[in-house]
Parts: C-alpha cells; sequence; structure tokens
C-alpha cells in the first residue's frame, strides 16, 4: 500500500479523471457513498448527522455523504462555509443541486452568522467534517477557525472525510487549528498525516476507502506502509538442515553491557536462525554461557570486560575460518578505540551486516566511514535511533524529526546501505530509492533492550529473504511481536524479554492474517 503526499494523490486524480476518463463526480459518487456506508455501519444507532463543508471538493464529497444519510432517513443539516453558491467549486455545487433535489436543506455560513452552527453541533449525534481536504495548507483563519473550535469544543463524534480540517497532508506536524476526529475516512491512499505523529492521533481511527483512482500514474512513487501483504515469510523444507537456515555472528558485550547480546541472540533464534555464535569478551563469556542455551560463544580478547587489542584480528580468523551467513554487531559494545578496529574490520566482510547500538557510535569514528559503506559489496543494514541518526549525519535531532523519511532515504543513497531509523514511527529507506514506514509497535517497547530484538531479526532474516524483504519483515515482525505482548503485560510492564517471547506468535498471526481473503472497497490502517 502506497503512502501518498497531497501533490501525488492530486496528480493520480487529475490523470484519472483527464486520461483514464473516469468523470471527477463518479469518483467522488464512489468516495462519499462509501464514506457513508463506513458512518452508517459505525454509528447505526445515531439518528441526527451534521455536516459542516467547505466551498470546495471536499465539501461535494460531504454532500454525497449528506445525501446517503438521507436516503437512509437519516435527519442531516449541512452547512456550507462559504458566501453564495458562485464560490463553489463546479462538483461541489453539483452535489449540493443533487442533494437538494432529494429534499435537503443548506444553510451558507460566513463571518456575519457563524454563530448559527453552534446548536445544531452540540446537539448532533455525528458531525461530519469536510471543510479541508488534502490540499489545504496551514493555518486556518478566519471565520473557518471559529467554526473548528466550535466543532471540536461541542460535537459528540466527529468524522473527517479525507483528513482532518486544518491539518497538513504531508507531514505529522500540527500547526493552528484542526479539527479532532474520532474516525477519518480518507481516499484511494493514505496520506503522511494518518501515519506521523503527532498528527495521526487526530485521525480517529482511518479508514482507507477504494474509489477507482487508476494507480498506473503513481509508478514513479516509492513510499509504501508496510502490511502484511507486502512482507515475506521465511519458509523451511523438509529436505534441510541447519545450516540451511544460516549462521548468524553476534558481535558486543562489555561490562554492565551482557544482556544486549544476550537478546540480540535469542531473538535471532527465535525468528528462525538455524545457529547462533556470539563473539565476545573474553573475561564475560562465563555470563553469556550461563544465559545463553542453544545459542554458542566465543570468547576473544579483552580489557577488563572490553573489546582488547588483540580482537579484531580474532574476529577476523573467526569469520574466515567460519560457515557465517550473516554478522550483527554493536549491541551493548561501548565506544573504545579497540571497538573502532572491530567496527571496521567487519566493514571489510563478505557477508550481510547489520550494525546497530554502539556499532553505530562506534562506526562513525572510523576513518572515512561512508566512503567505506559505499565500498562494502554486501548488503549493509544500520539500526539508528533518532540520537544515532545525528551521530551519522551530522544533523540536528529536530531536523531528522521533521524529515525522517528524506534524512533517511539521502543516507542510504549516499552509503549504499539500508537503513531502519527507529522512533515512533519506524522508517526503512533502501539504496535504490524506496521508503517503507510501519505503524506496528506501541509505546510499551520505548523501554531498553528492544533494539537489541530488532536486530538479532534482522541478522536472521536478511539471510533468510535477502536484504530488503528481509528488513521489511524483521520490522513487521518485530512491530507485532510488541502488540501482541502488551496484551499481556500492558504498556508500563513491558519488557523487551516479552517481545522475544512472542515472536512465534507474531509468526502465527502473519500466517493467519495472510491466509484470510479481505474483500470490499475499504480496509482500515489498523488491519494492515
Amino acid at each position: 500500500m502506497k503512502i501518498l503526499k497531497a501533490s501525488e494523490m492530486a496528480y493520480a486524480d487529475e490523470n484519472t479523471i483527464k486520461l483514464t476518463g473516469i468523470p471527477s463526480l463518479v469518483l467522488m459518487e464512489n468516495a462519499g457513498r462509501t464514506a457513508s456506508q463506513i458512518i452508517l455501519e459505525r454509528y447505526p444507532d445515531k439518528k441526527y448527522f451534521v455536516v459542516v463543508a467547505g466551498s470546495g471538493n471536499n465539501g461535494g464529497d460531504g454532500l454525497v455523504i449528506a445525501r446517503y444519510l438521507l436516503r437512509y432517513n437519516r435527519d442531516v443539516k449541512v452547512f456550507i462555509l462559504s458566501d453564495s453558491r458562485q464560490k463553489l467549486s463546479q462538483d461541489n455545487l453539483k452535489n449540493l443541486e443533487i442533494f437538494e433535489s432529494f429534499g435537503g436543506e443548506v444553510l451558507f455560513i460566513n463571518k456575519e452568522n457563524t454563530g448559527k452552527i453552534r446548536n445544531p453541533v452540540k446537539e448532533a449525534d455525528v458531525v461530519i467534517d469536510a471543510i479541508f481536504g488534502t490540499g489545504f495548507k496551514p493555518p486556518v483563519k478566519g471565520f473557518r477557525e471559529k467554526v473548528i473550535q466550535i466543532i471540536n469544543r461541542y460535537a459528540k463524534n466527529v468524522v473527517a472525510v479525507d483528513i482532518p480540517s486544518g491539518l497538513s497532508t504531508d507531514t505529522g506536524r500540527i500547526e493552528g487549528v484542526h479539527t479532532r476526529a474520532d474516525l477519518t475516512v480518507t481516499f484511494a491512499y493514505p496520506k503522511p498525516a494518518h501515519i506521523l505523529y503527532p498528527a495521526c492521533e487526530l485521525c480517529g481511527e482511518v479508514f482507507v476507502v477504494d474509489i477507482s483512482i487508476d494507480d498506473s500514474y503513481l509508478k514513479e512513487i516509492h513510499r509504501y506502509l508496510l502490511t502484511y501483504e507486502s512482507i515475506k515469510l521465511p519458509e523451511r523444507k523438509k529436505n534441510s538442515h541447519k545450516y540451511t537456515y544460516g549462521h548468524l555472528l553476534v558481535v558486543g558485550g562489555s561490562v554492565g553491557k551482557t544482556g544486549a547480546v544476550i537478546m540480540a541472540s535469542r531473538s535471532a533464534t527465535a525468528s528462525g536462525s538455524g545457529l547462533v555464535t556470539a563473539v565476545v569478551p573474553g573475561s564475560l563469556d562465563q555470563v553469556f554461557e550461563n544465559a545463553l542455551t542453544e545459542e554458542m560463544t566465543i570468547p576473544v580478547d579483552d580489557i577488563d570486560g572490553y573489546f582488547g587489542k588483540k580482537a579484531y584480528r580474532q574476529i577476523k580468523e573467526i569469520i574466515k575460518n567460519g560457515k557465517f551467513t550473516s554478522v550483527v554487531a554493536g549491541m551493548g559494545m561501548s565506544v573504545t578505540e579497540n571497538c573502532i578496529s572491530v567496527i571496521d574490520q567487519l566493514l571489510k566482510g563478505k557477508m550481510p551486516l547489520v550494525i546497530d547500538a554502539d556499532g553505530i557510535n562506534n562506526l562513525v569514528l572510523v576513518d572515512n566511514f561512508k566512503e567505506k559503506l559505499k565500498k562494502r559489496k554486501h548488503p549493509t543494514v544500520l539500526t539508528p535511533h533518532i540520537g544515532e541518526m545525528s551521530r551519522l549525519t551530522g544533523l540536528k535531532t529536530k531536523e531528522i524529526l521533521d524529515s525522517m523519511e528524506e534524512t533517511a532515504l539521502s543516507f542510504s543513497k549516499e552509503t549504499g546501505s539500508f537503513v531502519i531509523l527507529k522512533g515512533s514511527r519506524t522508517v526503512i529507506s533502501t539504496p535504490d530509492g524506496k521508503v517503507y514506514y510501519s505503524i506496528k509497535g506501541n509505546e510499551g517497547m520505548a523501554t531498553a533492550g528492544t533494539g537489541d530484538i530488532l536486530s538479532g531479526i534482522t541478522g536472521t532474516l536478511v539471510f533468510r529473504l535477502g536484504a530488503e524483504e528481509g528488513v521489511k519483515t524483521a520490522v513487521y515482525l518485530h512491530g507485532l511481536s510488541g502488540d501482541l505482548a502488551v496484551k499481556e503485560t500492558g504498556v508500563e510492564s513491558m519488557k523487551a524479554t516479552d517481545l522475544i517471547r512472542f515472536i512465534p506468535e507474531a509468526y502465527r498471526e502473519i500466517k493467519r492474517m495472510k491466509e484470510r481473503k479481505d474483500t470490499g472497497f475499504y480496509r482500515t490502517l489498523s488491519s494492515v
């Protein structure tokens, strides 16, 4: 499922009308009819609806909705925020005429009579917000600002048409007043505002409605929402052995941070690695031996619980003499000169490499690290949080938060690396210019160790599925495991290791979803 910005949606809409030949009124009818169906299903017992419509095509969608509500014997009042009919868009005006032919009545609202909307909004069971659509650029000005304030103060239930009025379609940022919706019905594709915080919290439950937009005009758009349909699951064959499913090498750990490697190793096993071996500072090996059962360990040179001077050469020999298929490095490693040497050595390896946590903090201290990433012949995956991304790019954290997609994509193209940029929404970028957003996961996962779990899963699946498919599935599986775990633990008591327990159930849930046949003209974002 693609995610479209306002200009991209307008382009697809315009070409569907002009080139494909589907009239704009047909698209508007499709939008309003399905939206009204969703509204009636969500509010089957509500009788009184108020539609607040703008003068553009979003208002036209609202008038189609009003007509269908009227046809299903609901009491409907329509308010159009405009001085006169002459200021309505062509399709808005046409649907106004059709609505009136069905016996509907409207009242035009302007700065002189704004107060007339207050009591109907207070009395309505549901208010339909069809003021501004995806083409609107904040902030809201004039009497429309007052109308939105009335809706927010008095409405019992609010349904937004396409997007809550006042939000910017293309970002998660909030500027000025905006409606707060309980439910949003958007058309054809989700938009960034439906996905990104804090704007997405104002959308309520989001429904995506198929209105027959021709997607052939969107071939150059490579921004996607991760869904269960879009990911692959690893498969096992009866005629196979443990090496068929990969041998992951986990490199990390230091005094006081042994848990990071333990969690990464255990999550790799749970997500399907045939074998897992952890390379750790020698003096800490007994800790790992006691904690890991299925996973193996190899102790190397250390100084007081940190990788020693000989460690990078020993790791080179371990890789040379082993049957490893991918490497995950950095969890709990700490930042030292010797650790920098370890990461520098791993960059020379001839297998997929996942770099996380202190691996990234050491990486940025490697001479010419971006050039070395670019020269690698095998896939590299970096899994930074916002602070680590700041170190990788030199950008301030606020700049990154305001442009996660652009930041990750730029770094991927510059270095030839896959990036999993972790935040309230996880953004994946690929070297060839694709971007994937994940909406799986929850606030309970904002706890130490969840990133280590993701690294272990990723290291396993980049071998099992290939780099891009492995990264996509790893992020989805990780988030879904958290969503399943939180049902048992609650958000406050969730631990990173709870995610490992729920990886098997997450796999089963994805398989069940893939076997399910989705039909109909709409779906919710929460169902993907």
